[in-house]
């Protein structure tokens, strides 16, 4: 099986539950990229991106891909 390069494999996707949708691979899901800081909007009120799991971008993660968990210089703990 491929990966799927997009938003709903993404680590950094994060699943919105709404009335049309109850799981992060329904076809009408929507959730919020959390790669970066919120941006200010229109109405000056601060958000994060609004995807569909379908979206897809440069910045792609996997889910469980777990390198990003510590900063540099950082360890884990066993």
């Amino acid at each position: 099986m491929t990966a799927r390069l997009t938003c709903a494999d993404c680590r950094w996707w994060h699943f919105q539950t709404t009335e049309e949708a109850s799981s992060r691979d329904d076809a009408k899901a929507l959730g919020y990229c959390r790669r970066m800081p919120p941006e200010r909007r229109e109405n000056g009120i601060g958000a994060w991106p609004i995807t569909l799991p379908t979206d897809w971008c440069g910045e792609y993660v996997h889910k469980d891909d777990m390198s990003y968990q510590f900063g540099q210089g950082d360890k884990a703990v066993s």
